[in-house]
């Protein structure tokens, strides 16, 4: 399925519309129009996470040759995407209104959208990105399957690994925001996901898990 074809078309429809229609039944054309692409995308990533999670049972069997039974591989469930939680943050904890650390919350998910635990290799980059010099590295830590275990969370917040970044912006270092990119190198399949987000270093909070 391609969205960008289906979005395409869908707005040469609508200026078509546009042309002999009045006002209101524009609008609403255009409503539902949005709506349909709406549904388009979230059709799309499903897709994209059920064919990831197929590539990642190929790459056990290649691994290993398996000693189960094919119907219990084909419903177990591996990491299909990784997302940074929208909830991750900058923190002040010493109040001189300078980050020293970054809060990242990651989900990982399966083929189904669905929680799912993930067992590897956690590595996450935070960087601030000028627009007319190179990138400034602030934060880096990388976790082990051990340490990423240990990161797994699940209050009020959701069921997530939350992952703490120490910090430092140089000196003469102006910036109101950071980028964020996640790596997860899966131990099972070696596959590997990113995500990458912006956080304001100007947001604190206060407490957090």
């Amino acid at each position: 399925m391609r969205v960008s074809s289906s979005v395409g078309a869908m707005c040469a429809a609508g200026l078509l519309l546009a042309g002999c229609a009045g006002p209101s039944r524009v609008s609403r054309e255009n409503d539902r129009l949005r709506a349909r692409v709406h549904e388009l995308t979230k059709q799309a990533r499903r897709l994209e996470d059920h064919n990831a999670e197929l590539m990642a049972r190929i790459h056990q069997v290649r691994a290993k040759p398996p000693s189960i039974r094919a119907e219990v591989l084909d419903n177990t469930p591996h990491v299909a995407r990784i997302s940074i939680g929208r909830l991750s943050h900058a923190r002040d904890s010493d109040g001189d209104g300078r980050s020293e650390m970054l809060k990242v919350y990651v989900k990982p998910t399966d083929g189904l959208g669905r929680f799912v635990q993930m067992v590897g290799e956690l590595a996450v980059h935070a960087a601030i990105l000028p627009p007319d010099a190179e990138a400034i590295t602030i934060g880096r830590i990388t976790l082990g399957p051990g340490e990423v275990r240990g990161a797994y969370r699940s209050s009020m917040l959701g069921t997530l690994y939350a992952v703490t970044v120490p910090i430092a912006v140089p000196e003469g270092v102006d910036a109101a925001e950071c980028t964020l990119k996640v790596v997860f190198i899966d131990g099972r399949t070696g596959r590997r996901h990113t995500d990458e987000h912006v956080i304001e270093l100007g947001r604190t909070v206060s407490s957090a898990p």
